[in-house]
């Protein structure tokens, strides 16, 4: 009986992929993943909340410098989270669960190298990474404080993401979801203990997530070991492939470069707002924060439709791809217009849950203002950069990737701070978000033709082989 369930799982999650209804299936597989990121937005949140609550915007500040840089961890465990969560998902969908195995085993033993290799390097070169990023007198210090041990705990960080793009891809969302959660739940418990009480200011701030991301790290391997998945990350199943690497690097590289630029992106952001002034660089971070709100539910959206599509593309569905496609963008859509009246309606009242600084308040509310003008754009952008990933398009990935910050943003950035200062700054994001969307939309309807006219022509030569 007890070998009947577990070989039930994986055929259970298979089914999911396949034949469930579209709208059924992306609500089962997204859920979970929206509330994993939402999660993880929680506890991103709770160090700039609890931090704010000592009322030291140069504390506040230290953490949004150092966000650059934790997006650049974060980054190449991405790498290795979408690079071979889309593999694997293409291989699943072929039958192929034993060379699934051995690309996930490649995903996992790689990522750990790597993210050991990142911690190194940041702790060797941390002051001068802080300076690139916008540290000033007032904020390097406690930005020091706070990166070092956020460095430390770096290899769980980016693990814990490459895990979760691992169980996603063989449609395990909920069990992602747990990881993200038992995590979360731990930080948030810890924060106000070591920030407040035992007053570590940002030091226990970067502990309390350290530990939270450890515990959310320890769960996704125990998932492992106890053999619940339908592929496996067992180093007996790791043979070096140059193959398998190409299918990973050749999504997962677009993908990370997207995150490297956004943290080269928000660097520049932190320096040209330092330049304003500290509160402007403490009010952008909070808002930061909380418009990741409806970000990271977007993307939460987008990568729990990322196994449907691959899976979908991998099986030669064209038409159940397609509709996912569709049914995503209208979701997400719907979501963005949602988020930016309530952002836009109650702007003051988000940024006062964070900091009671009057100053920053101002800024802040001027900034999120702003922020919400590209906010229903968003969802299609995430949704078609998402899929071209799941289908293993290297060019369309790189493309969306380097435009929302190399192509739009940071020039956007320099152009407008320089020739209306504060109120340039403040809108080069959403016109780089909006630039970004046409840009995707357009890449994805030249796909759609090439497609469309690709499944014809099997169909075509299939019905001749019939009747020959």
């Amino acid at each position: 009986m007890n070998v009947a369930k577990k070989m039930q799982v994986p055929q259970d999650r298979t089914h999911i992929l396949e034949s469930m209804p579209v709208n059924k299936a992306i609500w089962t597989l997204a859920i979970p993943t929206m509330i994993a990121m939402l999660i993880q937005v929680v506890y991103s949140m709770t160090d700039t909340f609890f931090i704010g609550k000592l009322n030291n915007p140069n504390m506040v500040a230290a953490i949004a410098i150092s966000m650059p840089i934790f997006i650049v961890i974060q980054a190449f465990g991405n790498m290795f989270a979408i690079g071979g969560a889309s593999l694997i998902s293409r291989l699943l969908g072929k039958g192929e669960k034993e060379a699934a195995s051995q690309a996930g085993s490649i995903t996992f033993w790689s990522a750990l190298a790597i993210c050991i290799t990142v911690s190194l390097l940041g702790l060797i070169f941390i002051e001068p990474l802080l300076l690139f990023c916008g540290a000033s007198v007032n904020t390097l210090g406690f930005a020091k404080g706070y990166l070092r041990i956020m460095l430390l705990g770096s290899p769980f960080i980016g693990m814990q993401m490459a895990l979760s793009g691992l169980l996603r891809s063989e449609g395990a969302t909920k069990e992602s979801m747990i990881g993200m959660l038992s995590g979360t739940i731990l930080n948030m418990v810890l924060d106000p203990i070591f920030i407040l009480f035992l007053n570590m200011g940002v030091a226990g701030a970067a502990l309390a997530t350290t530990i939270g991301n450890l515990v959310g790290f320890s769960y996704y391997i125990f998932f492992y070991l106890k053999k619940k998945g339908v592929i496996s990350i067992a180093l007996k199943h790791y043979k070096f492939d140059l193959t398998v690497y190409a299918g990973i690097f050749k999504i997962g590289i677009p993908a990370s470069v997207g995150m490297i630029l956004m943290s080269i992106g928000f660097a520049f952001a932190n320096v040209y707002a330092a330049g304003f002034g500290d509160d402007v660089v403490a009010a952008n971070g909070v808002v930061m924060r909380i418009t990741n709100i409806a970000i990271m539910l977007t993307i939460g959206l987008a990568q729990g439709c990322q196994p449907l599509m691959g899976y979908s593309y991998g099986a030669k569905r064209i038409g159940r791809l397609m509709e996912t496609v569709k049914r995503a963008i209208t979701i997400s859509t719907v979501m963005g217009l949602f988020f930016a009246t309530l952002f836009s309606l109650f702007s003051d009242v988000w940024i006062r849950v964070f900091i009671n600084d009057a100053r920053v308040i101002e800024l802040g509310v001027q900034i999120i203002r702003a922020f919400v003008i590209a906010m229903p754009f968003l969802g299609t952008q995430m949704v078609l950069m998402t899929m071209f990933q799941s289908l293993g398009k290297t060019v369309e990935s790189l493309i969306i990737s380097l435009g929302r910050q190399g192509l739009f943003f940071i020039p956007a950035l320099i152009i407008f701070s320089s020739r209306w200062q504060f109120n340039g700054f403040i809108y080069a994001l959403p016109v780089a978000d909006i630039a970004t969307t046409l840009l995707s939309v357009t890449l994805f309807l030249f796909m759609k033709k090439k497609l469309q006219l690709s499944y014809k022509e099997e169909m075509a030569q299939g019905t001749a082989q019939q009747l020959g």
